[in-house]
């Protein structure tokens, strides 16, 4: 699957040493991916950002060991 076609796509991420969890990708960039809440983002460090309440976190590619995009519901 194309990485720009998953923005705005709830997705189960297999990070490597970990059950499989999933949250919404916001964007992308060079080096990871931008998410949102859901299972995986109470599983990866603290946003740098001014909100600490924000469940927007930051996952770099090399942490995946897979990925699946859930199916859009027609």
């Amino acid at each position: 699957m194309k990485r720009t076609l998953l923005a705005n796509r709830r997705v189960i991420f297999k990070l490597h040493g970990r059950e499989p969890l999933d949250a919404t990708v916001l964007k992308q960039d060079e080096t990871g991916y931008w998410i949102r809440g859901a299972s995986l983002a109470g599983q990866l460090d603290q946003p740098n950002c001014s909100l600490p309440e924000s469940d927007v976190r930051y996952l770099e590619f090399s942490k995946i060991e897979w990925l699946r995009a859930l199916r859009r519901r027609a």
